[in-house]
């Protein structure tokens, strides 16, 4: 898997850092997490990437820095392309970003986290995509998608706004639920839009 990714994503991305573990020289560049999860106390624990895994996961493992994971959301908001590079077709994309679960859909998952069983939300390939504006006890827009990683990264994609957000952490314990909800409100939050004319016109 480490293979066909570097040749068919992180290389023609550029995603310089991105792998499943990394060399000695690159070590000292790996952010570290607070020893204890400030809300619980208990011990944080993140992945050993200083020797490859006996298997690379398709869903878990990889590491990378905040421009490697911004270039592959940037990719996904261009509808597969960035830089001339085009990693995936258009209508791959969309089908990607659109619901798959149907009715078989289960709220309340994970109470409080922001991937699994939030309302509004159902599930793409690989993504939680947002149906609505209602619903999800958070800003967004309907046909957001989003993801996060074991280790506290979370990123989305809003195509309506052409905006991708991304936060990048090392706090894998419950805190990161806390901080995930609070980086989203405050982005949407700073999107000061001008008032159209016709409202600007009326007193």
């Amino acid at each position: 898997l480490s293979e066909f990714l570097e040749s068919r994503l992180f290389k023609p991305l550029k995603m310089a850092d991105a792998a499943f573990s990394l060399p000695k020289d690159k070590l000292g560049r790996l952010a570290q997490p607070f020893a204890n999860d400030p809300a619980t106390g208990t011990p944080n624990k993140v992945f050993d990437v200083s020797s490859p895994p006996k298997n690379d996961a398709g869903g878990v493992g990889s590491v990378g820095t905040t421009t490697d994971y911004l270039r592959f959301a940037q990719m996904m908001l261009n509808g597969g392309q960035l830089d001339g590079a085009r990693l995936l077709s258009r209508t791959t994309v969309t089908l990607m970003t659109s619901d798959h679960l149907g009715k078989i859909k289960d709220n309340g998952i994970t109470p409080g986290e922001l991937l699994l069983g939030v309302k509004g939300f159902t599930f793409g390939l690989g993504f939680a995509v947002r149906q609505e504006d209602g619903l999800a006890a958070m800003p967004g827009r309907a046909g957001e998608y989003m993801w996060a990683g074991a280790a506290g990264t979370f990123f989305w994609v809003d195509p309506k706004e052409q905006l991708v957000g991304l936060l990048m952490t090392q706090a894998p314990g419950p805190s990161r639920v806390y901080y995930r909800k609070l980086f989203k409100q405050l982005v949407y939050q700073a999107i000061a839009d001008e008032l159209a004319p016709a409202m600007s016109a009326s007193r």
